[in-house]
C-alpha cells in the first residue's frame, strides 16, 4: 500500500485506503470516502484564510439556510420577520444579531414546527437524536446526511491536526458506544471504524461502553494496550486515580481525547504526571456536532467555522471581546431538515485571542460548563465556583468528589473515600469547601461507594447548582 510523504511536522505516513478490488495504488476510494476526502482538501485550505474572508463565506452559506428557513419553516418565517428579516435583503451581522436567541424550551414547544417543510432529495434520509438531557430540558433534533459527513470530516481534521499515526491502537471507553454482546464485553474492531477506516488504512481498535467499574476498565485497558484513548474527562480522571494507587499505567499509550465535559487544567496536568501523555480536548454537542478543537500548537480552541456560526455573547447580547466570558449560541451552517438558527446551548466560554498557529479560524480560551454548574450567591451574583479540591488530599483520603448547591445557604458535599472520615475532618473539609466558594454556607456530607453516579448520557460534573 502506497504510503504519503510524512509533513514538515514529522506527522506519521498514512495509508489512503482502496475500495476498488485488485487496486492497491493510487487508492480508489469509496463514494463517502471521496466526499470526505474532498472536504477534506477544502478544510486545509479554509483554516488559513483571514477572519473577514471566513466570515464573508459563513454569511454567504448563512443566507442560503435563512431564506430556506423563511420559505419551509413557517416557525421561522415568524420569527424572521418579527426580526425584521426580509428575504431581497442582504444578510448583515447586525440584521443577524437581531433575531432572538434560540432555546431549549422554544424547540420543545415548537416539536415539529421547527421541521423544513420541503427538503431536498439529497438530504434525505434524516437522522433523528435526542441529547441525553444532562440540562434537565432534553430536545429531539432532525440532522440530514450532509450534518453527519460534516461531523466525520471534521473528525478527520482533528485527526490529522494532532498528528495521529492511523496504524496504532485506539481504545474508546464511552456511555452512548454499547457494546455488541451486552455491555461487560468490549467491541473489537479491525479497524478505527467511520470516518478514519473509510479513508485511511487503519489499525485495530476496541469499544467499550459504561458497564464496566472503573477497576474493570483499567484492567481491560492494561490487557488492550492502546496507543490512543478516547473518554470523557470524568472517567479519565477515575482511571488515572485507579492506576496511579497501584502504580500502573498503560505503556503503550501516546496521547488521550476527551469529549463531552469540561476539561480541567488540573486534569491536564495529571494526565502528563501519571501518564506522561498529553490530553487533547474537542468540544461538540449532539445538535450541532463538532463546535471547537484544540490547536495542535497550542491550548486554545478553534470554532469549526466551516460547519457552525458560533457567538459568545455577553448579559446584553453583545459579542464578547478575547478574555470576556459569555453564554454560546451557535448556529448549524447545513441543517435544512431542522434548521438551528441562533440556538442557545446552555453552555459558556471564554472568547480567545487570535491564535499564533496562524489559522484564521476564531478561537475559545476556555469552555466552562453550563449555568447549572455556575455558584449562584446569596445577594443574586452567579460566578463560576473554585471548589478546594486541591486541598482535599491534605486532609482526607478523598477519591471523588462532587459539590451540589441544594439552596442559597446550603452546599452537599459528595464524597468517595478511602475511609469512613471523623468529625474533624469533615469541619475541616467544610472549611475548605467555604473558603474556595467565598461564602459561610451550611455543608452537608453524602457518600457513595465506589464512584458517584453520572448523569443519563454518562457525564460528570465536580459542581452542579439546583438553585434555580
Amino acid at each position: 500500500m502506497a504510503r504519503a510523504r510524512p509533513d514538515r511536522a514529522g506527522a506519521p505516513a498514512t495509508a489512503l485506503r482502496s475500495f476498488h478490488e485488485g487496486v492497491a495504488w493510487p487508492a480508489l476510494p469509496s463514494q463517502r470516502g471521496a466526499a470526505l476526502q474532498a472536504l477534506l482538501f477544502q478544510l486545509e485550505q479554509t483554516q488559513w484564510w483571514t477572519p473577514a474572508r471566513l466570515v464573508e463565506h459563513q454569511l454567504r452559506q448563512l443566507a442560503g439556510l435563512v431564506r430556506h428557513a423563511w420559505e419551509t419553516v413557517p416557525w421561522h418565517r415568524q420569527r424572521l420577520a418579527d426580526a425584521g428579516y426580509r428575504p431581497d435583503e442582504g444578510l448583515t451581522p447586525a440584521r443577524w444579531r437581531a433575531l432572538p436567541v434560540l432555546g431549549r424550551r422554544d424547540i420543545q414547544d415548537a416539536g415539529e414546527g421547527l421541521l423544513s417543510g420541503r427538503l431536498p432529495p439529497e438530504y434525505t434520509p434524516t437522522i433523528d437524536t435526542q441529547t441525553s438531557g444532562s440540562t434537565g430540558q432534553p430536545v429531539k433534533i432532525r440532522g440530514t446526511q450532509l450534518d453527519a459527513l460534516m461531523w466525520e470530516a471534521i473528525t478527520l481534521r482533528e485527526h490529522l491536526w494532532h498528528r495521529r499515526d492511523f496504524s496504532a491502537r485506539l481504545a474508546v471507553i464511552r456511555a452512548n458506544a454499547p457494546p455488541a454482546g451486552g455491555a461487560a464485553r468490549a467491541l473489537m474492531q479491525r479497524d478505527w471504524g467511520p470516518p478514519a477506516g473509510e479513508v485511511f488504512e487503519t489499525g485495530p481498535s476496541a469499544v467499550m461502553g459504561f458497564g464496566l467499574d472503573v477497576a474493570a476498565q483499567a484492567l481491560w485497558l492494561m490487557r488492550h494496550e492502546p496507543d490512543y484513548l478516547l473518554t470523557y474527562p470524568a472517567n479519565l480522571a477515575a482511571l488515572i486515580r485507579h492506576c496511579s494507587a497501584r502504580g500502573e499505567r498503560p505503556s503503550r499509550l501516546k496521547e488521550v481525547r476527551t469529549i463531552g465535559e469540561t476539561v480541567t487544567p488540573e486534569l491536564r496536568a495529571a494526565c502528563l504526571e501519571a501518564w506522561n501523555v498529553p490530553l487533547v480536548d474537542a468540544y461538540s454537542s449532539q445538535e450541532l456536532g463538532y463546535l471547537a478543537l484544540q490547536c495542535p500548537e497550542g491550548s486554545l480552541y478553534h470554532v469549526m467555522s466551516e460547519s457552525v456560526l458560533l457567538e459568545v455573547l455577553d448579559a446584553g447580547g453583545a459579542p464578547c471581546a478575547p478574555g470576556e466570558t459569555g453564554r454560546v449560541v451557535a448556529t448549524g451552517l447545513h441543517n435544512l431538515a431542522m434548521p438551528l438558527l441562533r440556538y442557545e446551548l446552555g453552555d459558556y466560554a471564554e472568547a480567545g485571542p487570535p491564535c499564533s498557529c496562524g489559522r484564521g479560524l476564531p478561537t475559545l480560551k476556555r469552555i466552562l460548563g453550563r449555568s447549572r454548574n455556575m455558584l449562584r450567591l446569596p445577594g443574586g451574583a452567579l460566578r463560576w465556583p473554585l471548589v478546594g479540591f486541591s486541598r482535599y488530599r491534605e486532609v482526607a483520603p478523598i477519591r471523588q468528589y462532587q459539590l451540589v448547591q441544594r439552596t442559597l445557604e446550603s452546599i452537599e458535599a459528595r464524597f468517595v473515600v478511602d475511609r469512613p472520615l471523623g468529625p474533624d475532618e469533615e469541619a475541616r473539609l467544610a472549611g475548605v469547601i467555604r473558603s474556595a466558594l467565598g461564602h459561610d454556607f451550611r455543608i452537608t456530607f453524602a457518600y457513595f461507594d465506589g464512584e458517584i453516579p453520572r448523569t443519563a448520557g454518562g457525564k460528570f460534573e465536580e459542581f452542579v447548582s439546583e438553585v434555580e
